[in-house]
This record gives C-alpha cells, sequence and structure tokens, in this order.
C-alpha cells in the first residue's frame, strides 16, 4: 500500500504561484485543477459524492441552527440568536422544508443589507451549533466553521448557484485556497491567532465565490488575498476559557 507521499499528482502546488500556474498553462479553473488532482486518490464521482456530502452537512447544520432557541451550554449564558434572527428576516411566515424555506427567504428581495443580515444569521447558525456539541463541518475549524457555509448559502439562494455542478466547484475552490494556508502557515488558532481561522475561512470563502461568480484565478486569489489582510493580527481571546462568544461573533462579522 503507498502511502500520501507516494502519490504523484497531475498539478503539485505548494504555493499561489504553482497554483496560477498550472491554471495559466492549462486553462483550467482552481476548482478543476483541484478535481484532477484529486483523481490520484479515488475516481472522480466519489470526490464529487464527497464534496456533495458535506454540503448536505452544512445545509442540515445552518437549518438546525436557524430553529432551535434556547441558551448555549459552558455557563456564559449566551443565548442563541440565529432562530430569532430567521423569524424576524421573515416576519413569522410559516414554511415546510428547506426548498419552501429559501423561496421564503427570496421574496423579500435581494437588497444589499438584506442578503447581509442573512449571511450573518446562517453563519451564527452554524457556530451556535458548534457550540452545543452538534454536528459541523471543519471549514477549515470548527471555530470558523460558519463562514464557508454561510456564503455558499448566500451564493446558492441569491446567486442562482443551487445546482450540484455549482456547490462542487465552490467546495473545490474554497479547499485549494485552505491547502495553501496550511502548508505555508497555519489554519491552528492556537499556533497562528484567530487569523489562521477567521482569517483563512474568510480567505476561502472569498476566492471560492470569485470563482462562481465568473473571475478569473488571479481574481480569485486577489479576493483571499484582500479578505486575508482584514484579518490579519486577529488573536484568540476566549471569554472564562471558551471561544464560544468570539469564535460566534467573528463568524458572523
Amino acid at each position: 500500500k503507498s502511502s500520501a507521499s507516494d502519490i504523484e499528482l497531475h498539478f503539485p502546488i505548494d504555493d499561489a504561484k504553482d497554483l496560477l500556474h498550472w491554471c495559466l498553462k492549462t486553462g483550467l479553473s482552481i476548482s478543476e485543477v483541484v478535481v484532477e488532482n484529486e483523481t490520484a486518490w479515488r475516481p472522480e464521482e466519489e470526490t464529487k459524492a464527497g464534496v456533495l456530502k458535506i454540503w448536505e452537512t452544512m445545509r442540515a447544520c445552518i437549518t438546525r441552527g436557524c430553529y432551535r432557541e434556547g441558551i448555549l451550554p459552558g455557563g456564559l449564558g449566551v443565548a442563541r440568536r440565529a432562530a430569532r434572527l430567521n423569524k424576524k428576516l421573515l416576519n413569522n411566515r410559516p414554511f415546510n422544508g428547506f426548498e419552501d424555506w429559501m423561496r421564503a427567504i427570496r421574496t423579500h428581495g435581494d437588497g444589499f443589507k438584506y442578503t447581509l443580515d442573512w449571511v450573518s444569521c446562517f453563519a451564527l447558525a452554524v457556530n451556535e451549533e458548534n457550540a452545543s456539541f452538534s454536528r459541523v463541518v471543519t471549514a477549515p475549524t470548527n471555530g470558523a466553521a460558519g463562514v464557508i457555509p454561510a456564503v455558499l448559502m448566500y451564493y446558492v439562494i441569491f446567486c442562482d448557484g443551487y445546482s450540484e455542478e455549482k456547490i462542487l466547484q465552490f467546495l473545490c475552490c474554497a479547499s485549494e485556497i485552505g491547502s495553501i494556508f496550511k502548508k505555508g502557515a497555519t489554519i491552528s488558532a492556537a499556533m497562528g491567532g484567530c487569523q489562521a481561522e477567521i482569517g483563512v475561512s474568510s480567505a476561502m470563502a472569498a476566492a471560492a465565490l470569485t470563482e462562481c461568480l465568473g473571475g478569473s484565478v488571479r481574481q480569485c486569489l486577489m479576493a483571499a488575498e484582500i479578505a486575508m489582510e482584514h484579518h490579519l493580527g486577529l488573536t484568540c481571546d476566549p471569554v472564562a476559557g471558551l471561544v464560544q462568544i468570539p469564535c460566534i461573533e467573528r463568524n458572523t462579522m
């Protein structure tokens, strides 16, 4: 049985220069390079199924978080807010299931303030679920788990991104940006501060959304860089030893 180090990738990537080189040389997008490289480990259909399972887990987490009310465990008395915000934004309109929920959200338009409120709500929902021992996707970490699902859900609902291929494109592009940060620096807040979690997740989401909206590879990398730039120096500052408050607030911001 071969080890991971024995695997030969079609397009070996250690940093953003490598990624840009292969994309420009082949004409492939970032997500397409990722899909090609993943065939070194498994058939493409298996990769696609795995990524879509990640999406389903993210979607389920957002949905749960937007319904559950109460106080988060841990002794700080932090009240859940996502469910209240969900009700407020929909004016308590009833709906049945995810598809109906999406339609209800869309009926109020796509103004900047309205969509920003929803992105905040989605991120809140995920990190409140994380703070209550529910299932989340490490994206790239538990502490930063709300950013990518929130931006992906925005893309799905407000930008006509509700298809398997578009969701696959988003998550594959995001994963490559996260991988570059992990190789060149760290995604651990214990090692690099909150910039290593919220900064990296924001950069991943920015690049992915840029590609899905038609941006070039250079624009995707610039989006990632701009997102990270605004998080440089952000430290991890637990309240009473718990990361609930800073993590939840920073995912939302």
